[in-house]
């Protein structure tokens, strides 16, 4: 079966497989374009199976890293260089959203532990991250 560019690296975002923060990995995710949207049926499909994987992956909470990033990015950005920034905040809000809302509407719990927004204590956090609200006073 072949894929194309956009089920493949959506199928890898929602697989076993984690990748590091900086990977490239999550540039080539973040800038498809908007037109690679699947059918409802293949979209429940990947939340199902990000849903069972996301506790291994913690891809959640780096696609969420990356939002911050990207907006952290558009606020210093240049007229230039804001609609490139633009576009992967947008794909980015647009996946963690299709992914947030399958795991609140279907969790098995009324705990969003399952939701897994945390890293792993090895990994480290991009500089200049903002970690909490009270580093921000």
């Amino acid at each position: 079966m072949m894929f194309s560019v956009a089920e493949y690296l959506i199928t890898t975002f929602v697989g076993e497989k984690s990748f590091p923060l900086a990977s490239d990995f999550w540039n080539k995710l973040l800038e498809l374009p908007s037109s690679s949207r699947w059918p409802s049926d293949l979209v429940h499909q990947a939340c199902e199976i990000f849903a069972q994987n996301n506790g291994y992956s913690r891809h959640l909470a780096k696609l969420l890293i990356h939002l911050s990033g990207y907006l952290q990015e558009l606020l210093q950005a240049s007229d230039d260089d804001q609609a490139s920034i633009y576009k992967k905040a947008v794909n980015t809000m647009y996946i963690a959203s299709v992914f947030l809302k399958h795991l609140i509407e279907n969790g098995k719990s009324d705990r969003l532990e399952e939701v897994r927004l945390s890293l792993d204590k090895s990994k480290t956090v991009p500089h200049g991250f903002v970690m909490g609200i009270d580093s921000l006073k």
